[in-house]
């Protein structure tokens, strides 16, 4: 396993009005383009999540998860907890945001669990826009196209409360994989697990109070073809010892037809290297991956699945 971790990137230029930051800016985008071609994450630090609420949302996180299992199943279509099938050990609650950062379904233990999410979903749904605008322009598209692209306020955008309990026998925490959507911002307990695969080896991603994880989707390797990349990671739980993680998926609306755009094929004399597709008919197939796991790990469903044979 390699030893080195992921860039981590200074974006407070970002949060800032002045005219000077913006050798700032360039240094951060150019930081980030290397990062995205290379592993496909990276570390942000700076990013204008106060260190408060994360800790104090990862207490409540806790608090839900060693609740009973009668409570945790009053959302039965927001908890998730896996089965003797399931390719590991965890609790997943996940909560779908609309327009205005709010949600229908939350948990009532803990209390207030629904302010600090709340609270969560608005910070990091502004961090996001401050995202899309920097990997637009990384990729050379103006700055406004993935908002754009997702159709800004109607984007579909997807909490994820992840929980890997310890147990003797098993440090698997969740296989192999790579995010279907366009980019996903991570933040992981001082547990960590998170590793991330570059060329054959394994990269452990360190974890940081005060830093948040930035991974590449498969959408962004779609439209980009292949410029950037959707890296594979998965979670390495150290045994006996209970992991705790936040997820905020910015994906695209279902019925999105995703392409590799012209700029990237036709304009520059390239060949497009996926097939179109909706983007709710490879979710399904995902899911798939996770209710009814293959025998054979080759048969799981990956961005590969939309490859154009050469």
């Amino acid at each position: 396993m390699a030893s080195s971790d992921i860039p981590t990137i200074d974006v407070s230029p970002y949060f800032k009005s002045d005219q000077e930051n913006e050798e700032g800016k360039k240094k951060a985008m150019e930081k980030i383009r290397e990062a995205s071609v290379t592993y496909g994450f990276f570390h942000i630090a700076n990013h204008g999540i106060p260190l408060e609420l994360l800790s104090r949302t990862m207490d409540m996180y806790k608090t839900f998860f060693a609740s009973s299992d009668e409570e945790k199943l009053s959302i039965p279509h927001n908890y998730l907890k896996s089965t003797q099938k399931s390719a590991g050990t965890f609790e997943h609650l996940w909560v779908r945001l609309s327009s205005s950062s709010a949600f229908d379904v939350c948990p009532n233990n803990p209390p207030q669990f629904r302010q600090v999410l709340e609270e969560m979903a608005s910070r990091f749904s502004k961090l996001g826009v401050v995202l899309e605008r920097i990997i637009s322009e990384c990729l050379g598209l103006p700055p406004d196209f993935l908002a754009n692209y997702t159709n800004e306020r109607s984007r579909d955008a997807l909490m994820g409360l992840n929980y890997f309990p310890a147990k003797e026998d098993d440090n698997t925490g969740k296989p192999a994989h790579e995010d279907p959507g366009c980019f996903t911002i991570v933040y992981q307990s001082e547990v960590g697990g998170l590793q991330v695969q570059k060329d054959g080896q394994w990269i452990p991603i360190a974890p940081s109070k005060d830093k948040l994880v930035v991974n590449i989707g498969d959408v962004i390797q779609v439209l980009s073809n292949n410029k950037f990349k959707s890296a594979t990671h998965r979670v390495v739980r150290p045994s006996e010892i209970n992991r705790y993680s936040f997820a905020f998926f910015y994906n695209v609306q279902g019925d999105k037809w995703v392409e590799p755009l012209p700029q990237f094929t036709k304009e520059i004399g390239e060949s497009p290297k996926y097939r179109g597709f909706h983007f709710d008919e490879y979710l399904q197939l995902r899911h798939r991956n996770r209710s009814n796991p293959p025998a054979r790990p080759e048969d799981f469903i990956h961005i590969t699945h939309y490859l154009i044979s050469s």
